[in-house]
């Protein structure tokens, strides 16, 4: 309830597209009431997924939060300045991995695993989730098409898990080492925020 999705589109300057690796991130610069605030943000879809030089973000509303406010209010057509792609929270190998998220934490996340399951086979992988309850579970679809894949285990934990959730219970802390036990040995990625990482 408090996350929106964002579809960017960058208009590049000449016929070279906008590239990146799934999991790097953006800045984007977003005009508020009274200031231009610059804030990263993961890119949460794998390369060419979303088109050329196409992308999403996740944005989550900050109580008090001028920069989530604007992007909250965000009508289709606005237009941002953004640098990047940066970082290198990316895959350098085609390894075993697990990946470890909570809340937002998935978006990178989401970019890797979109990049590898386009792939028929690979090494094994894993995706341990963590959100509060069952209406912050984020990309719900996806996470229901990865669980009937062949190609990733999904694991979700709530922290504030309803009677009837039939999940995981407790933060994704309570079950990584399990997780990461499945298909050890393996490379780990974790993103969320830095009380979880």
């Amino acid at each position: 309830p408090t996350v929106r999705e964002l579809t960017l589109e960058v208009e590049t300057t000449d016929d070279a597209p906008f590239s990146y690796e799934a999991g790097q991130y953006v800045d984007l610069y977003v005009p508020t009431k009274s200031l231009t605030m610059k804030r990263p943000y993961s890119i949460a879809s794998a390369p060419g997924e979303r088109g050329k030089n196409r992308f999403d973000i996740a944005v989550t509303r900050a109580e008090s939060g001028n920069t989530s406010d604007a992007l909250h209010g965000h009508d289709i057509g606005d237009a941002y300045e953004v640098d990047g792609p940066r970082g290198g929270f990316v895959r350098r190998a085609r390894s075993a991995t697990l990946f470890v998220g909570a809340g937002t934490g998935l978006a990178p996340l989401r970019a890797m695993i979109q990049d590898e399951i386009r792939k028929e086979s690979g090494p094994p992988l894993a995706l341990l989730f963590g959100g509060r309850d069952e209406s912050h579970l984020l990309w719900r679809d996806d996470l229901d098409a990865w669980k009937s894949s062949n190609r990733i285990a999904v694991d979700v934990t709530l922290s504030r898990a309803s009677e009837s959730w039939t999940g995981l219970r407790g933060y994704v802390q309570n079950h990584v080492l399990a997780a990461y036990d499945r298909i050890a040995p393996a490379q780990v990625f974790v993103c969320g925020l830095s009380s979880m990482v």
